[in-house]
């Protein structure tokens, strides 16, 4: 190598006086053993043609074609070339002296195909940026080099030389590309030695014109890098999501685009050592991209990003301060700061809608810039994929109906991901984990900020065909995103009440035009979706269902003390601490021990409710069971199931007393009222204690009209809420073309 010969080819089309500029840097090289190739492209401007006169007495070789285009004449340059190495330059550009000498250095105890510096851009914009590590993953979706390296002619020859059909640009790229597709890689010199002039509309400006257009045809020329299975091989080499540490080999992860290493060894993402859990990779790639263990930031990294920011913001640009000095100024300030001042002052005090056409994956949530993490999950086999967004990973009623609808969807046809933002309870997770595949508890690793943008990035990588959204205004956030990233998916959200206090209908009136279904799960919620506009085609009636096997009718109970059931979440909007006072109004009605409430629930209000029943002397009269994971034995044994709720959609106990032959006693609030009326319960107007234990004391006192109103429930919960036919109306919502409109859904009910 100290003696190799080096050519530098030089294609030319209607040159400036550039050329001899460009020729001049090349004959300047510090490096001895140089051959200047110089290609005249057909050029028929006379001025031109006078330069190429004066330039060809100053190279080896000059050598005439007609017009082909730049990378036909570099192929030309590359065949005439004599050296083992070649660099091609452009004849507007210059090389620093040492180019030549810096690259073979890099190459000498390295088997890479090619070397390249850092750039020096000089012209109508001065400005120096550094050569980035070759990355042949980064390198699909962005050309991170330089047109200007030094090439081994024989990889060259292997790669088959530049593609000459590319005449709009970016034929460089596809070179490194192909060349990539073949094993051999480049390296990068420290130094900014290849200067790039910028002068005028250049053929890097017609390539821009046509991005998408050259991009798909590189994409369509290179299935060995673009098809899934091989971009994840890549990206596992070059930069996988996470690194796992294992003597042995693991295929158990649900994504693919991993790097498997030896304990001891170098790991080149976050560091998974425990791979006996399937999502382990994959959450560990998130919590490292929320910034759970973000890296120290190292000076070169702070000089680089400041660079970015400055190129990026058109800042380095004269003309962009002349004209526009004020927005010049706005620009300057970084864009972290600009989030933290909307963050503090809680509205978009700047606009960083801007800031996206340089990051074009990432999402603006909550006035910052987002961008999604990318990594690739296992191909669905042919099976479809459903992502269903929730706030908790239960128990309650709304995780009962999404249960539900999991449990119909787990087959050889659908694969399914819950998505939970915000749980705080893991006892159903368990239960979870045997009806989807995939359930991701995101809380623990995901902070709010993140959220939103964390659910795009699993559902776009998923590639899910549906996303089902259930009480999630982080689900919500993210539509609008998720509906850029996957333009084809489908959206669908459940609504189960009216709630006075917050409006969710209204309150994500701004995505509803991109939500292809909505789901009803009471005629209150149709008719508001409806007075706000939403079309009538767009909404699914469907009437909240319990299993008729596992809630049955049981014989009434002869013993004498009557027994009370409060089923319910401990949770304010179920105003448990009325029930208190419930029992204190009733025990004034009643004989003492006449009669005994089962508290079944757990939740935030637990520790109050149980100090309300001590100060009141009610210890005797309660039985606080805590969670229940099946109420039907205490349906059974229960004379009257009450519910004193603040707000409501079709509450699941109501049904499943009904279901059970057992009148309720419930406040009249949301949609109850659809469900429960004088035939089969009492709904009390104006609910204090006082009211509800009337209604109580009233049916404890009549054993028959409690039968009466049982067997009614039982009779109506048949007729209209049979679980096998809600299953079957959610299941239509996971077929694309499927579409139940509200009216074909009322009438089936009602001839019921």
């Amino acid at each position: 190598m100290p003696d190799a010969l080096v050519s530098i080819v030089i294609p030319a089309y209607n040159p400036a006086s550039y050329l001899l500029e460009a020729i001049a840097s090349a004959a300047a090289q510090t490096y001895p053993h140089i051959e200047i190739v110089l290609v005249n492209d057909g050029t028929d401007k006379p001025e031109s043609l006078s330069i190429l006169e004066q330039a060809s007495h100053l190279v080896s070789t000059y050598v005439e074609q007609p017009n082909r285009g730049l990378g036909a004449a570099r192929n030309t340059g590359f065949r005439a070339a004599h050296g083992e190495y070649v660099a091609p330059l452009d004849a507007d550009d210059l090389l620093d002296p040492a180019y030549i000498a810096e690259c073979l250095s890099a190459l000498h105890d390295s088997d890479a195909a090619f070397a390249y510096t850092g750039l020096q851009v000089f012209g109508t914009q001065t400005y120096q940026q550094a050569a980035s590590e070759y990355n042949l993953y980064r390198l699909l979706d962005r050309n991170h080099l330089t047109c200007a390296a030094l090439v081994r002619k024989a990889d060259w020859e292997r790669a088959g030389g530049y593609d000459e059909s590319m005449r709009l640009g970016y034929e460089d790229w596809e070179f490194w590309l192909r060349l990539g597709s073949l094993g051999r890689f480049g390296r990068p010199v420290a130094k900014a030695l290849f200067w790039y002039r910028k002068h005028g509309v250049s053929l890097i400006d017609t390539a821009l014109a046509h991005h998408q257009e050259i991009v798909a045809y590189i994409q369509s020329r290179h299935p060995e890098l673009y098809e899934y299975e091989n971009r994840a091989r890549i990206k596992a080499r070059w930069s996988p999501a996470a690194s796992i540490v294992s003597r042995e080999p693991v295929t158990n992860q649900t994504i693919e685009d991993i790097q498997i290493v030896a304990p001891g060894e170098e790991t080149l993402a976050p560091a998974v050592v425990d791979a006996s859990d399937s999502q382990a990779a994959e959450l560990a790639a998130l919590a490292h991209w929320s910034g759970a263990d973000a890296p120290a930031t190292s000076p070169s990294t702070v000089r680089g990003n400041l660079h970015r920011h400055l190129l990026n913001a058109e800042l380095l640009s004269l003309r962009s301060w002349t004209h526009h000095p004020g927005r010049s100024l706005l620009r300057l300030i970084p864009l972290r700061m600009k989030e933290r001042v909307n963050a503090a002052s809680g509205r978009a005090v700047f606009d960083l809608s801007f800031y996206l056409q340089f990051q074009p994956n990432s999402v603006l949530v909550a006035n910052s810039v987002i961008e999604p993490l990318r990594y690739y999950p296992k191909p669905a086999g042919g099976r479809r994929r459903a992502a269903l967004v929730t706030p908790h990973l239960g128990p309650g009623g709304a995780e009962s109906v999404l249960y539900d609808i999991a449990s119909g969807l787990r087959s050889k046809h659908f694969e399914t991901l819950l998505l939970a933002t915000q749980s705080r309870d893991d006892r159903w997770l368990a239960k979870w984990k045997g009806a989807v595949e995939h359930t991701y508890d995101l809380a623990p690793v995901v902070p709010p900020e993140r959220m939103v943008a964390a659910l795009c990035s699993v559902v776009s990588n998923w590639r899910c065909d549906t996303m089902l959204i259930q009480n999630s205004l982080y689900g919500y956030s993210a539509v609008p995103h998720i509906k850029k990233l996957l333009p084809q998916i489908k959206i669908v959200d459940v609504i189960h009440s009216v709630d006075e206090a917050w409006d969710q209908i209204a309150s994500t009136a701004g995505v509803a035009a991109q939500i292809d279904q909505r789901v009803a799960m009471s005629e209150a919620v149709r008719d508001r979706l409806l007075a706000l506009g939403v079309p009538e085609e767009k909404i699914v009636l469907v009437r909240n269902g319990v299993d008729l096997e596992r809630f049955r009718p049981a014989p009434l109970n002869t013993h004498s003390t009557k027994n009370i059931l409060f089923a319910a979440r401990l949770d304010p909007v179920k105003r448990p601490l009325l029930v208190a006072d419930i029992a204190k109004e009733l025990a004034s009605l009643r004989p003492p021990r006449d009669f005994r409430f089962s508290i079944a629930g757990d939740g935030p209000e637990r520790e109050r409710f149980e100090q309300r029943v001590c100060r009141l002397g009610l210890q005797a009269a309660f039985d606080f069971r805590g969670h229940v994971a099946d109420l039907a034995p205490l349906y059974a044994a229960a004379d009257v199931v009450i519910l004193p709720s603040r707000s409501e959609g079709v509450p699941l106990v109501v049904l499943e007393a009904l279901a059970s032959a057992r009148p309720v006693v419930a406040s009249k609030a949301g949609s109850i009222p659809e469900v429960l009326d004088e035939t089969c319960g009492i709904l009390v107007e104006n609910p204090d204690g006082a009211e509800f234990a009337r209604a109580i004391n009233s049916l404890l006192d009549q054993p028959g009209l409690r039968e009466k109103m049982g067997a009614a429930g039982r009779r109506k919960i048949e007729a209209r809420h049979d679980i096998r036919r809600t299953r079957e109306t959610l299941a239509t919502l996971f077929d694309q073309g499927a579409s139940v409109s509200v009216s074909s859904t009322s009438r089936s009910t009602a001839n019921e």
